[in-house]
């Protein structure tokens, strides 16, 4: 019997590749089938079992026996172009299983077996039409004796293609589009772990009670805990403030069940990871981050040997995480939510999604672009089955008006929770203008003050204005500056200084931007903020007496938070003007007063009103962008593309000049990636992710003048990287912790959270 080869470097067949992925179907349908009806499992089943059959085409067959010959010149043999995927549909017995699903199942297998690999489809129907009755097996036999006849009908089976090709390559109705993406994101997240050996596609979750006895053992349960953990197979909305306990009731809300817990940033994502596993005891090869740092974390992590190490190789662990096969995956949005611009390729993430739980942290750090993302997003998975959370410490009404009109199914806000004992933390006070120095200056001989500023160039100012007061004082001032535009390796350092100073009583001045609003676990005794939209400053306040009220502290009545209205970043990080007025006039009620825990939710209310914001360009950007995706069409976009329009930022990657010139590593790593070809790709990729540590990514809107920044040419023959080579200027001192990092001369759009 002739051996139909699938896959040319192990020389496994057709049939032990289709075998092995029935295989693990069978296996991860015994953990999660009862969320697949009858009618998905069978098609996804069949999907499985055609979709590699096209790989009996003679041509195919010749280049893999020429592969495992090591006979292969690279000359693709004549007609072996045509993908196998375009093919395998011709063994389906179409007039048979008419009998037993719709036309629109037909149309939905055929669809996912054509496009389970994304390829090039510029072929008319008649040349794949021809192609199958010239070249094609009339029988293709498997080694277990099963035999798939061609289909006698290519017209009919033609007529088919065109149909789906015509239509994009997809369906358009929104419930067969639905029942599309299940069979298809099934099909490739099976396919994808045959083809990389995996034993399993899913790693099975930890036993349900495992998290609720952690979280019992040690705390009393909280009001919002109990709440979660009480509607733990329901879509809900949760507000609660600082020190309420949200990260526990997330954990009782997924305890059990298959979670993707996502947050705006990675620095925020490693706490939340460091502290699941270690605070309770989460077994390592059930969690794992997936963001675009994790590699150069986790070999940080195992290089320095600490108590995080972990023992899986980081690339498998990566690979693992891209397969989606973890219980609990802690991440960005964007690592999940770019399915909504319907990419090829893109449907395994919402068929996961269908049988998994989904916590959305501090939705309220988005851009309107990315809540219409995340809400429509919200909507296709609750309406394939899917359960998620918002925990957040604000919540807009008119984001819950929207959630509505958009008929996502959810339990809305039904408490406000807060701690009783800490309701009265923050006295503020409101200046319209510019900082005062000087007041900055002397609190921060005495307290731990934070100042924060809406753009990268703003903090740089503030800190230089600083430090000329310091350099003309007798008492001299710890003043250190934080912002997204140091490289990695010092960002890291630095998110880690400002958390250490946080917890000691030593009086310092931190200034930063909005990259500490929700993601760094820390506490100062004085806040210094220049004005910004209401959901963001209260943010903000959250970084000051986050755990005693105001007169627990040796503030002599003095307030502990002052608001700026200078304009800055006004336009640019926030676009949205009336938001932002609205936020301002209605903070003045609250100057010079204990602005208490309740009256902050109260503010929050009246500033998003939806009487008031229901025709602003707040509502109307995210109403635009929701309705711009329920039209697009399926497979307009690229997966690089849909990654791309996810996050709306081109960036560049540099590397300052003058780094090259302190660190003799830099050179030394390009040095070695640029000589040693024959490199294990574990090692390459190791050493890339320590050279990446030593670059920082800028957006490109930011470069107005390129050339006058970034030298044209990649770094020698690292081009795989794409790092370019800077003359900005670049200051830190790594003993002392300070310096201003990259500057750029031009005003900035920083909304750039992710």
């Amino acid at each position: 019997m002739e051996k139909y080869i699938a896959k040319s470097k192990t020389g496994e067949s057709i049939w032990e590749h289709s075998k092995y992925a029935d295989d693990l179907l069978t296996e991860f349908m015994s953990i999660y089938g009862d969320y697949f009806i009858q009618n998905e499992k069978e098609l996804i089943r069949l999907a499985v079992k055609y979709h590699d059959i096209g790989k009996s085409n003679p041509h195919f067959q010749q280049k893999m026996h020429l592969l495992c010959k090591k006979k292969y010149v690279g000359k693709t043999p004549e007609g072996e172009a045509i993908p196998h995927g375009f093919l395998s549909p011709a063994y389906l017995d179409l007039y048979k299983l008419v009998e037993m699903f719709t036309e629109e199942d037909l149309k939905i297998l055929v669809t996912a077996i054509f496009n389970h690999h994304t390829r090039e489809d510029y072929y008319k129907d008649i040349d794949i039409e021809r192609y199958i009755k010239r070249n094609m097996p009339i029988e293709y036999l498997d080694e277990a004796g099963n035999k798939f006849y061609l289909h006698e009908d290519c017209e009919y089976l033609a007529n088919m293609y065109d149909e789906l090709r015509n239509n994009h390559k997809g369906v358009l109705d929104e419930e067969i589009y639905l029942k599309y993406i299940v069979i298809k994101g099934m099909l490739n997240r099976i396919d994808y772990a045959a083809s990389a050996g995996e034993k399993t596609i899913e790693i099975e979750p930890p036993s349900k009670g495992f998290l609720i006895d952690k979280v019992n053992s040690k705390w009393e349960l909280r009001p919002v805990q109990k709440y979660m953990q009480q509607h733990k197979k329901e879509n809900i909305v949760i507000i609660a403030s600082t020190g309420c306990g949200k990260t526990e009731a997330a954990l009782l809300w997924l305890d059990g069940y298959k979670t993707f817990y996502t947050l705006p940033l990675k620095v925020s994502i490693n706490a939340i990871y460091e502290r699941i596993r270690h605070d309770y005891s989460y077994d390592e090869s059930k969690i794992t981050l997936l963001h675009s740092g994790m590699l150069s974390y986790y070999f940080t992590q195992n290089d320095n040997n600490t108590t995080f190490k972990i023992a899986e190789e980081p690339l498998e662990r990566q690979k693992k995480a891209r397969l989606l096969s973890f219980p609990l995956t802690v991440c960005t949005v964007d690592q999940l939510f770019y399915f909504v611009f319907k990419a090829m390729g893109t449907e395994m993430i919402p068929a996961t999604l269908k049988y998994s739980h989904l916590v959305i942290d501090e939705i309220q750090m988005y851009s309107p672009d990315i809540l219409a993302y995340i809400l429509y997003g919200l909507k296709i998975i609750t309406k394939l089955g899917g359960k998620f959370a918002i925990i957040t410490a604000t919540f807009p009404p008119i984001l819950q008006e929207l959630m509505q009109e958009n008929n996502i199914e959810f339990i809305p806000p039904q408490e406000k929770y807060y701690v009783d004992k800490c309701d009265r933390r923050h006295k503020i006070k409101c200046i319209d203008g510019e900082f005062e120095y000087d007041q900055i200056f002397a609190k921060g001989q005495k307290y731990k003050v934070l100042v924060l500023c809406n753009t990268v160039v703003k903090a740089q100012k503030v800190y230089r204005e600083l430090l000329k007061y310091n350099n003309s004082s007798e008492h001299k001032v710890t003043i250190k500056l934080l912002h997204s535009r140091f490289i990695r390796k010092h960002r890291a350092l630095l998110e880690n200084e400002i958390k250490e100073d946080a917890k000691s009583n030593n009086p310092i001045i931190w200034i930063s931007t909005q990259i500490v609003e929700a993601s760094l676990d820390i506490s100062y005794d004085i806040l210094f903020t220049e004005m910004c939209p209401a959901d963001s400053l209260l943010q903000r306040m959250g970084r000051c007496y986050r755990s005693k009220n105001h007169n627990e502290g040796n503030l002599d009545g003095q307030p502990n938070v002052y608001i700026y209205n200078n304009g800055n970043g006004l336009k640019t990080v926030y676009k949205f003007d009336d938001i932002y007025n609205r936020s301002w006039d209605l903070l003045q009620q609250y100057n010079n007063k204990i602005f208490t825990e309740k009256e902050k939710f109260d503010y929050i209310d009246t500033v998003y009103a939806v009487d008031k914001l229901k025709g602003s360009k707040y509502y109307l950007k995210i109403k635009e962008n929701i309705k711009s995706l329920e039209n697009l069409l399926p497979n307009e976009f690229s997966l690089d593309e849909a990654h791309k329009l996810f996050r709306n930022i081109q960036s560049i990657t540099i590397l300052p000049d003058k780094l090259i010139l302190i660190y003799p590593r830099i050179r030394e790593l390009i040095d070695i990636l640029s000589q040693n070809k024959k490199m294990l790709l574990a090692e390459r990729i190791k050493y890339e992710e320590e050279l990446m540590e030593y670059t920082v990514d800028i957006p490109a809107k930011t470069l107005v003048n390129k050339s006058k920044y970034v030298d044209k040419n990649v770094i020698d023959k690292v081009k795989q990287l794409n790092i370019h080579r800077s003359c900005c200027k670049y200051t830190f001192l790594e003993k002392a912790m300070t310096g201003i990092g990259i500057e750029i001369e031009k005003a900035e759009d920083e909304n750039n959270m992710i």
